[in-house]
């Protein structure tokens, strides 16, 4: 009897034990909304006309007289997405809203000769802007990128940067605006940095619904001079026998010639004209070559020099077609 008693127990403990778990990690589901209609209400209307949902809510129609239809579409013109058949007083019909839209729909007795028609608009949901702080780049000696992602959620969203050498911040990027509902690459360009310092940096986005705040991010710029930066980008306006070689440079304060190795190997051995560039901001670097042979892959790679040293850009390719 003891032993019974014993084993019931454990086994109310292992229950209690799992209801709990389940309480605990099973995650909040947000419930979808239903929204009533009332269908010839004091004559041919339907009450209210226009609703607006989101993904996911239902419309419930329900007949207070005889006689009536929810057909989606325009009147005589429907478009198939639902039909509850004419009803009779005390009837409902329902249907759910998945997709974003406008969806107009009409009674088929009354749409036409006395303009019962009615409008659901699915809108997303709002909410206050989603923001990501992303690291800084074309970090230079005086001057930098401050790059973010943005969801606006919904609604017209003004954003801008904080930055300062403290998480006191102190200045700021000017505002921009975005709208939309899904993530959005920001930037925006800073100057007048001192050299060799570190910088703190966040975003920060506000709504109809609220302020939000991204986590905070540094840099450090460079020194006042130093060695030529260089990047690879890719080439363009590539054609059978030609193609523009394309590449990013800071000369970091000293003269810099600047020009691209290419050819059909990484030995390269062949390059463009010398450019000459001064000062301590990121440009882009073109040449264009030719006599080049179709269906050939070609390599090719930026290379720069100034008083303090070489740098060269990351190997790239391209095919003649």
């Amino acid at each position: 009897m003891i032993d019974a008693m014993k084993t019931s127990s454990r086994c109310l403990a292992v229950l209690v034990g799992v209801i709990v778990a389940v309480l605990v990690f099973s995650p909040t589901v947000a419930s979808a909304a239903t929204v009533t209609v009332t269908v010839g209400n004091g004559g041919p209307v339907f009450t209210p006309s226009s609703v607006t949902i989101q993904p996911g809510d239902t419309v419930r129609w329900t007949w207070s007289t005889t006689g009536h239809s929810s057909t989606s579409g325009t009147p005589n013109v429907p478009n198939g997405l639902w039909d509850s058949g004419i009803l009779s007083q005390g009837a409902t019909f329902t249907h759910t809203f998945n997709t974003v839209g406008s969806f107009p729909y009409y009674c088929r007795p009354h749409g036409l000769c006395c303009g019962m028609t009615g409008m659901v608009t699915v809108t997303n949901p709002t909410g206050p802007p989603i923001v990501i702080t992303n690291p800084a780049t074309l970090i230079a000696s005086f001057s930098a990128t401050l790059n973010g992602s943005l969801n606006p959620n919904g609604l017209i969203t003004t954003f801008h940067f904080e930055y300062g050498l403290t998480t006191s911040y102190g200045l700021t990027t000017p505002p921009q605006n975005r709208s939309g509902n899904t993530p959005q690459n920001v930037n925006a360009n800073i100057s007048n940095l001192t050299a060799s310092t570190t910088y703190h940096f966040r975003i920060v986005a506000s709504n109809g619904d609220g302020t939000s705040f991204g986590g905070d991010r540094t840099f450090t710029t460079l020194t006042a001079t130093g060695p030529p930066v260089v990047t690879t980008n890719p080439a363009t306006n590539v054609t059978s026998s030609s193609a523009t070689l394309n590449g990013l440079l800071d000369p970091h304060g000293l003269i810099t010639t600047v020009y691209f190795q290419y050819g059909r190997t990484t030995s390269y051995g062949s390059t463009t004209l010398m450019q000459r560039q001064i000062g301590n901001t990121y440009r882009n670097i073109a040449s264009n070559i030719s006599g080049l042979t179709t269906g050939t892959t070609y390599h090719f790679r930026i290379v720069a020099t100034n008083s303090l040293g070489m740098k060269m850009g990351g190997d790239r390719t391209f095919t003649t077609p």
